[in-house]
């Protein structure tokens, strides 16, 4: 199972530079984020989506290779899993600000579903560790 986290983590490391490069062409010089009626130029939106993804990578690898050291090797995988949902919430969340600065072509209404996706899985996450920390003892 260890195997099949690394690959994973692996694959929405590429998803999300992918999507960002994808989000980056298509984006308008000032990106706005719709939060407080906050824009940034379109190349501090790419470098802060990317140094908060580098940083969340780098936090979460040393806290859980760290601090899971003593966990059997499921608990273990399936906390690594943690990255992945991470990674793949950044990535639905770039999606979704690259469609809402994109208006012309695609209604921002339809993929409003991007932004409760990730608590959804995260909250699936931790129902299955749960269950696995439970069914081990």
């Amino acid at each position: 199972m260890g195997k099949a986290v690394r690959v994973l983590n692996r694959f929405s490391s590429i998803l999300f530079i992918a999507i960002l490069l994808l989000v980056y062409a298509y984006l308008p010089v000032q990106v706005d984020l719709k939060v407080q009626e906050l824009s940034v130029h379109k190349q501090h939106f790419f470098y802060y989506s990317l140094g908060t993804f580098i940083l969340v990578n780098i936090l979460l690898r040393l806290v859980l290779g760290y601090g899971l050291r003593s966990l059997n090797l499921s608990i273990r995988s399936w906390m690594m899993g943690l990255i992945f949902l991470l990674n793949f919430y950044i990535t639905l969340i770039i999606g979704f600000i690259g469609v809402l600065n994109n208006s012309t072509h695609v209604s921002p209404s339809s993929y409003a579903y991007l932004n409760f996706l990730g608590p959804i899985l995260l909250i699936g996450w931790m129902i299955g560790l749960i269950f696995l920390v439970f069914k081990k003892s």
